[in-house]
């Protein structure tokens, strides 16, 4: 706690730092150099528009540059430029966001996560629907800490939202052509214009095509595939003199891409967590594990069907290669009216996604196991609110509602050419249900130019069903329902998110601000793997309360601002996800994270940016986690370095009729395990990574060339250990080192 105090002294010093004579220094030196200043970003995190440096939020806006930069890698790469955010993705199709150590792993598909991810303010709950909505955006905006007064559910960690482009009074459009390593072939393209005097329209489209990264040694054939087409649709219209309705749909299809896991032949130690097992060492060795299953076949270096793992990051060895299929639509309409003492805003949303997959679950060439995956989602939500955004005292009121219905099929079976005596299956048909409704509201009021006080509340309820059937080869079937279980099966969760922070402006430049945070998420339900428990089946719902002090500061007369911030989150509940070999389990725990993030946004010249940060969680714990032999002990939470680092830099030059521009991301992340359990197994060891881009645009064209990944660098964003299951674990290797071309041309001005 010393150290957290004299860490957050300092960081009140060098921002009080900034003395009236200091800045004017700094402002004749910036005269020196010509007349700019940065412009203000403007965000959205407060549910109206604001310069980021009014906003007592730890925020990261990624604007054109930072997207150009993305390529085509979707959220991974966002993860490369923002503090604090770690990506972890099973395959394309399943996203699971990390933001400041708070995350949930589970993949069953009909779990929410505790970090949110928006679009347009509306709120995607599928973590399957997650990837592919990154194309013609205006800019992205990562809230890092408890979001739940005004965002709502799941917000506990902290969101994500996509602002997409919007309609234009004017013609205007852009075409990209993208050609990359593996064989890659991708566009992006949109058009937006006038319709007639009061209705506007915009038409998006973004496809992305590709061989995949990793091979398999038992056809010849790649995985790690995109086959993709993303596609908006928007109309505004205007109503009266200061009505908007706007409608949009948006479509995400994935066709058939293939997937593999990388295997690693494990042992497992004394706690029955998996270990890289030496190539001269026995599984079986001293083994007499009750949870084990299979053949016990002797052989050095093999897993416990002896099997020896091919080795490389990017190479697999399976007799089915997996495919996996993904189709999501979702429709929205938002009308906004000026009412005089008020602004109306109210939104609503349907959303559809399909998703399948089947592949190899032992991830070996022998017929073991498959693996079958299904869901089919529908949600449907509605949003009104009442503002007042001017004033000295600003407010905002509203209610919210939200139906999820989710049926999920999960899987393992044994192939058709298994030898008849390893025939098995186990199947698990299950329904979710989620009724939600909340009333939230959040004030702000300015004693004076120095000194403001924010206070927001929300209150909301969740009602939910779990209706599973269980059936395997060796047991009866199972059943677990509100019929049955009605305590269990049918729940409801009634619970507060709010906030209280204090705003202090000492001179123009400066904001100080601290403040208490509470975010919620409920609870939910497990999906049993061969038996059904009841009593297992429910998780608790969790808190996270935020203890947060920051600055935030604009220096060098407007050519930089720095921003930092230290936080203390106390966890209840939290709902940690853990692996056996007979049970995916989420179950409650209390938890410890503390944290310090420093930001810098500077332009050194008028052609210079520069955009270094750096975060380091003192502690990120979970505490009392049983592993798999009984042992309870405390653990890292999973993706949560200790120390991460970026770098983001652009520098412009006019050459001849065009500008040339050179931009550069650079990210150093901390060693991380991918679950509780903190298995060495899934164990990542520190690394440094980098992406480079070089463009040159003249007129209404522009070529550019990037690589990404520029040192080679083969890290996991997914390891899964099963040791005792059969002596190996599944991961999931980013991409390679991946250079390509663009070409693209803009219509309009």
């Amino acid at each position: 706690m010393k150290n957290i105090l004299n860490c957050g002294a300092a960081l009140f010093l060098l921002a009080a730092q900034n003395s009236p004579a200091h800045a004017q220094g700094m402002a004749a030196e910036a005269a020196d150099q010509g007349d700019f200043v940065i412009s203000p970003i403007i965000i959205t995190a407060q549910k109206r528009e604001q310069n980021v440096q009014d906003v007592g939020i730890a925020v990261t806006p990624i604007g054109k540059a930072g997207l150009d930069g993305l390529g085509r890698r979707d959220l991974l790469e966002l993860a490369m430029q923002v503090p604090n955010l770690q990506i972890l993705q099973y395959n394309r199709s399943l996203t699971v966001i990390n933001i400041r150590g708070v995350s949930q792993g589970d993949f069953s598909d009909a779990q929410e996560a505790p970090n949110a991810f928006y679009n347009d303010e509306v709120y995607i709950s599928a973590l399957g629907a997650i990837s592919g909505q990154s194309f013609d955006l205006e800019r992205v905006e990562v809230l890092r800490g408890p979001q739940g007064t005004l965002f709502g559910r799941n917000a506990t960690g902290g969101l994500v939202q996509v602002i997409t482009a919007k309609p234009t009074p004017v013609l205007e459009g852009y075409a990209t052509l993208t050609a990359g390593r593996f064989g890659q072939i991708a566009s992006e393209m949109a058009i937006s214009g006038p319709l007639s005097q009061h209705v506007r329209a915009r038409l998006s489209l973004s496809t992305d095509h590709d061989h995949g990264y990793v091979k398999n040694l038992f056809d010849g054939r790649r995985a790690g595939n995109n086959r993709a087409v993303s596609a908006r649709a928007q109309l505004d219209a205007d109503v009266g003199e200061s009505g908007l309705l706007r409608a949009k749909v948006e479509y995400l299809h994935n066709d058939k891409e293939k997937m593999l896991y990388t295997y690693r032949v494990t042992g497992f130690d004394a706690d029955g967590l998996g270990y890289p097992l030496p190539a001269n060492v026995d599984f079986w060795t001293g083994r007499t594990s009750p949870f084990t299953i299979g053949p016990t076949t002797s052989c050095a270096g093999c897993n416990a069907f002896g099997y020896r793992s091919p080795g490389g990051s990017y190479v697999g060895n399976v007799d089915t290669l997996g495919d996996r299929d993904r189709e999501y639509w979702s429709a929205t309409l938002r009308y906004e009216q000026s009412l005089g003492f008020a602004d109306l805003t109210a939104i609503t949303n349907y959303q559809k996604l399909d998703k399948h997959y089947n592949g190899d679950s032992d991830a070996t060439p022998d017929p073991v196991f498959n693996a079958h995956f299904a869901q089919d989602l529908y949600q449907i939500s509605q949003e009104v609110r009442l503002a007042r955004n001017s004033g000295r005292f600003k407010w905002i009121l509203g209610a919210y509602v939200l139906k999820i219905h989710s049926k999920n099929l999960f899987r393992h079976d044994t192939p058709e050419n298994a030898p008849p005596e390893n025939a098995f299956f186990s199947s698990q048909l299950y329904h979710q249900s989620t009724k939600s409704a909340a009333a939230f509201g959040q004030g702000e009021y300015a004693f004076s130019d120095k000194i403001s006080v924010i206070a927001g509340l929300r209150y909301g309820i969740d009602w939910k069903k779990d209706d599973l059937i269980l059936e395997n080869s060796f047991a009866p079937t199972e059943f677990f329902n509100s019929s049955l279980y009605p305590d269990l099966a049918s729940l409801k969760f009634k619970d507060y998110s709010g906030k209280i922070e204090l705003d202090f402006r000492p001179r123009d430049g400066v904001l100080l601000y601290a403040g208490i945070n509470r975010g919620t998420k409920s609870g939910g339900f497990n999906v049993a793997s061969f038996s059904i428990d009841p009593a297992t089946m429910p998780f608790g719902k969790e808190a996270l309360i935020n203890y947060e002090g920051g600055f935030k500061t604009t220096l060098a007369g407007g050519r930089a601002n720095f921003n930092g911030t230290l936080f203390h989150y106390v966890y209840k509940g939290y709902q940690a996800f853990v692996f056996d070999s007979d049970a995916n389990i989420v179950a409650n725990h209390p938890a410890r994270i503390t944290g310090l993030e420093l930001e810098l946004n500077a332009h050194p010249t008028r052609s210079f940016t520069l955009n270094p940060w750096v975060t380091h969680l003192f502690k990120a714990k979970v505490y009392d986690i049983t592993l798999p032999f009984g042992r309870t002990t405390d653990r890292r939470m999973p993706q949560a370095p200790a120390w991460s680092a970026g770098l983001s830099a652009s520098f412009e030059q006019p050459i001849g009729a065009g500008v040339l521009t050179l931009w550069t991301s650079w990210k150093y992340d901390g060693a991380q395990y991918f679950s509780p359990f903190n298995a060495p197994i899934e164990y990542e060891r520190p690394r440094i990574l980098g992406d480079v881009r070089i463009s040159y645009g003249a007129g209404k064209w522009e070529g550019a060339v990037f690589v990404n990944n520029v040192t080679n660098r083969a890290y996991r964003v997914y390891a899964f250990d099963h040791s005792l299951a059969d002596g190996g674990s599944d991961n999931i290797y980013a991409p390679p080192r991946w250079w390509g071309a663009s070409l693209s041309y803009r219509l309009g001005q």
